[in-house]
């Protein structure tokens, strides 16, 4: 009796003898990116990085709003946010992969959904729909805090700037989430976004180095998306030569790794 409960109170496309009836009630990519961005939030340690982003990015808000000047401006109190959050958010993307091995539910991730890669590409849009609500999230509350702070002039964020505060946030997740496949282990993935790039950063001021550091050090190429200043096209093309290095290599060779790695 036991036994049967259990075959019947999995979904149809999961449960033992399915036909090909069945399979097209596999969940479709909807589902398990709604899945997969719950899942970041489920666990302990997610919870509370969330948690602690949220309330260190307020604080920071709230403390500059408070004792600063009109001259703080809607884009000044964005871009203090965007410094938790842009240190801080890439590794919820890299737990969205590396807690499948740790927490030890890739067998049943894997076993209810076979297509890896369909995992794969909900936890990425996952990322991607978290670093979307995040700038929905804070662009109104920087207009706030400019608003009550008194700014003399706090409507200085244009469509342009927030599309480019946008792809920065986008790229910074994706980063987590490649450097969380290409490594499968949370502490070592964690330890490598934060300490590689700063090691290439260090290494790329040798002056034999300095012209190869202009275009793969991501430090530098993201720095100028939000920042206000123009864009020129020898500075996009840097953004897309430093994420080939550090945001499509990655993702790639985890990819492959993770299709291929044993389940146990």
């Amino acid at each position: 009796m036991s036994a049967q409960t259990a075959q019947t109170a999995l979904p149809a496309w999961a449960a033992p003898g399915a036909t090909q009836d069945t399979k097209i009630a596999r969940p479709g990519m909807l589902l398990l990116t709604r899945i997969e961005l719950r899942k970041m939030a489920d666990t302990r340690a997610g919870r509370w990085l969330l948690i602690i982003t949220a309330l260190v990015a307020a604080l920071m808000i709230g403390a500059i709003a408070f004792f600063g000047d009109g001259d703080i401006t809607w884009l000044d109190y964005t871009m203090l946010a965007f410094l938790p959050i842009g240190i801080l958010g890439p590794v919820l993307g890299i737990m969205t992969v590396t807690s499948e091995w740790s927490q030890r539910t890739a067998l049943t991730t894997f076993t209810l959904v076979p297509q890896r890669g369909k995992v794969i590409v909900a936890k990425f849009l996952a990322a991607m729909v978290l670093a979307t609500l995040t700038l929905v999230v804070i662009l109104p509350v920087g207009a706030v805090a400019a608003a009550v702070a008194g700014s003399a002039d706090p409507w200085n964020v244009t469509a342009g700037l927030a599309a480019q505060m946008w792809l920065f946030l986008l790229i910074q997740f994706a980063i987590g989430v490649g450097f969380g496949l290409l490594f499968a282990n949370t502490p070592v993935a964690i330890v490598s976004f934060f300490a590689l790039p700063i090691v290439f950063t260090l290494v790329a001021q040798i002056p034999a180095l300095q012209s190869t550091g202009d275009w793969l050090d991501m430090n530098a190429t993201l720095g100028v998306l939000g920042s206000g200043d123009p864009i020129s096209g020898e500075d996009w093309a840097k953004i897309l030569t430093s994420s080939l290095l550090w945001l499509v290599l990655p993702i790639t060779v985890g990819t492959i790794r993770t299709l291929r790695r044993e389940v146990k």
